[in-house]
This record gives C-alpha cells, sequence and structure tokens, in this order.
C-alpha cells in the first residue's frame, strides 16, 4: 500500500519559519496579518474585515490573526498553500502543537519553576512552556472559520480542511427548525479533550 507524502510527515522534526506577522492596522480591521515582506495577506485581510464588521472585538481579530499566522508558518514549514491544505495538515499542526515549545518559552527565567503548575491562591495553572488544549481547539475553531468563509465566497479550497465528526446520538439537525438554515454539529475531528474543571 502506497501512503501519501502528508502521511508520512515526521511531525517532530518540523521547524516553523520565523514569517509574517500581525501588526496593528488603521482601516477597516484593527490587526492585519502580513507576510515575510510585510504585506498584508488578502485572504486573510478580507476574512478579518469581515470579522470586525460582524462587531467582533479588536482583541478577537488579534486573536484570530496570531492563529492564522501560526497556521501560514506551518503551511510553509510543509510546503502547502493555504487553499490546498487537507485534513491531513491540520493533523499534522495539532500533533506538531502537541510537542511543540512557545517561541516564548526560551525568554523564560523565573517563572520557569512554575510552567504548568497550579497557583495555591488563584487555583489556575501557571502558563506552560507549550501549547495547551484550549489554544489547540481556538486555532481549530478559528481554521474552520476562515475556511467556512472562504467556501462560503466561493473564492478559496474545495474543502474545508478542519473535518467535523457527525455526533453520535443519533441524526443531524434531527430537531431542525425548517425556516433556519442548517447548521454543523458534531465536535472538531483534531480536538484535543478540554481538562477537567477542578
Amino acid at each position: 500500500m502506497e501512503f501519501e507524502q502528508q502521511d508520512q510527515r515526521v511531525v517532530e522534526t518540523i521547524r516553523l519559519p520565523l514569517w509574517g506577522g500581525v501588526v496593528p492596522a488603521d482601516g477597516a480591521t484593527p490587526w492585519l496579518m502580513v507576510d515575510g515582506l510585510g504585506h498584508p495577506v488578502e485572504a486573510v485581510t478580507i476574512f478579518l474585515c469581515d470579522l470586525t464588521a460582524r462587531g467582533r472585538s479588536a482583541g478577537t481579530a488579534r486573536s484570530y490573526a496570531m492563529a492564522l499566522l501560526r497556521w501560514w508558518r506551518f503551511l510553509n514549514a510543509v510546503d502547502v498553500s493555504w487553499e490546498r491544505a487537507a485534513p491531513a495538515e491540520v493533523r499534522d499542526l495539532v500533533l506538531w502543537l502537541t510537542y511543540a515549545a512557545k517561541p516564548i518559552a526560551a525568554r523564560r527565567t523565573a517563572s520557569r519553576p512554575t510552567a504548568g503548575r497550579i497557583n495555591p491562591v488563584t487555583r489556575k495553572s501557571h502558563l506552560g512552556d507549550g501549547y495547551g488544549p484550549a489554544t489547540i481547539r481556538h486555532n481549530n475553531a478559528v481554521l474552520r472559520a476562515f475556511y467556512d468563509f472562504w467556501l462560503e465566497r466561493g473564492g478559496g479550497p474545495l474543502i474545508n480542511p478542519v473535518p467535523v465528526e457527525r455526533s453520535r446520538g443519533g441524526r443531524a439537525n434531527r430537531h431542525h427548525n425548517p425556516m433556519t438554515p442548517f447548521r454543523v454539529e458534531g465536535r472538531l475531528r483534531y480536538n484535543p479533550r478540554a481538562p477537567a474543571k477542578s
């Protein structure tokens, strides 16, 4: 049996390039994602403008831009264009995020011993050196929204590379109101489980 190139990736060896960035803007959106030359990435700019027009905050726009920057850097590392991304790329990004260290972790000094531990006063975890399940889940949600946007416009890929697993509890949309559009039911396939709240 032959496997495609995406199935042979060794994600532990992938190194994301320091390509592009997220910068403040004065236009229709408060943040832009720029490429390696400092030019706005058009597909992301159009998406962020739509996000802003729907009343999302500047913080949300920045958060989405950062997730998309991580995605673009990953796609650059594996040499795949955003329009050609498939579920295999999302799977590999999730695998990479589960083992990779955040770029800022190298600068951690005094707080290194507390990384990932529970703060006895607040009962919240100290930030760790890696990407947590919440970050990975957010990243997947952003990618799903970005590709849904482009599929709806007809200007992007043929499929959304962030697949949804249908619920096992029966038929999707079984209590659907015929006066409203159908909505996707199920969980994103490559979402890690959220940690239990204590």
